[in-house]
């Protein structure tokens, strides 16, 4: 049995996003949509590539956090986390916990309070 490759499809790969919400879905991205989604170059993907040897490492740059510790391989921005789609069980525990986490945190999150000095009698002024 073939398969057809459309024009444009090789380096498309399927992407695991998990949003700011929470909320996770399969998307099949090209490698180059997602160097101009998160501003990373080309080099900092092939440290998420599993079947390339790359040692752990956590790399910040303008636009991401490129994090390739032993079995989690991410992207993370301002407002999702992109993983290569995978069965592992390891990652689909870290998933799991990882959405509970965002979940709880967008429930419970309030404005930062001021913060208010005070001089130890109680009146909450400076003397």
């Amino acid at each position: 049995m073939t398969t057809k490759l459309k024009k444009g499809m090789i380096g498309v790969k399927a992407w695991l996003v998990i949003s700011k919400s929470g909320q996770s879905f399969v998307e099949e991205v090209g490698k180059h949509s997602i160097m101009k989604r998160t501003g990373l170059p080309a080099r900092d993907l092939r440290a998420l590539d599993p079947v390339l040897s790359y040692p752990s490492s956590i790399l910040g740059r303008e636009r991401a956090i490129v994090v390739n510790l032993e079995h989690i391989r991410a992207i993370i921005t301002a407002t999702e986390v992109l993983m290569i789609n995978s069965n592992n069980p390891l990652i689909v525990q870290f998933v799991e916990d990882l959405q509970h986490r965002i979940a709880y945190g967008n429930a419970t999150a309030t404005p930062p309070q001021q913060a208010v000095a005070h001089d130890g009698n109680g009146s909450g002024g400076l003397s």
